[in-house]
């Protein structure tokens, strides 16, 4: 990844959304764009912003539309399909997970976490899509 790689965070809660901007600007990432519903996310990529996304990290919990509906709008999206894609998730139940697994989920990242994890789960999913 480089620093000019632009992350997508879509959560509901800005209070997580500026602890991840936070963690993404320590580890050198300035181009973030926060989206607090997954209906915001998809009008923000659907109008092509000037720099594409590179990376998105959504929650999966939020009124409305899910992160997991999220995921296959943007699985089945021939703009972003390929797209690393992190899913922040207080679920750990092993059928949600698998659920997710098989909707395209690059990786998890269970709540709570710390900067090394996020660090880690970052490198995992961009080796996955960017071999």
């Amino acid at each position: 990844m480089k620093s000019t790689t632009h992350f997508l965070i879509v959560d509901d809660y800005s209070t997580i959304r500026t602890l991840v901007r936070g963690q993404l600007n320590s580890f050198g990432f300035e181009f973030i764009t926060e989206c607090q519903n997954v209906d915001e996310a998809i009008r923000f990529l659907e109008s092509g912003p000037e720099k594409p996304v590179e990376f998105i990290i959504s929650d999966w919990n939020m009124p409305g539309k899910t992160g997991l509906e999220f995921l296959g709008w943007v699985r089945s999206s021939e703009g972003h399909k390929k797209l690393p894609f992190l899913m922040l998730t207080t679920e750990n139940e092993k059928a949600k997970v698998l659920a997710a697994i098989s909707a395209g989920a690059s990786n998890f990242l269970f709540k709570p976490w710390d900067e090394e994890e996020l660090a880690g789960k970052l490198q995992l999913c961009w080796k996955k899509h960017h071999p």
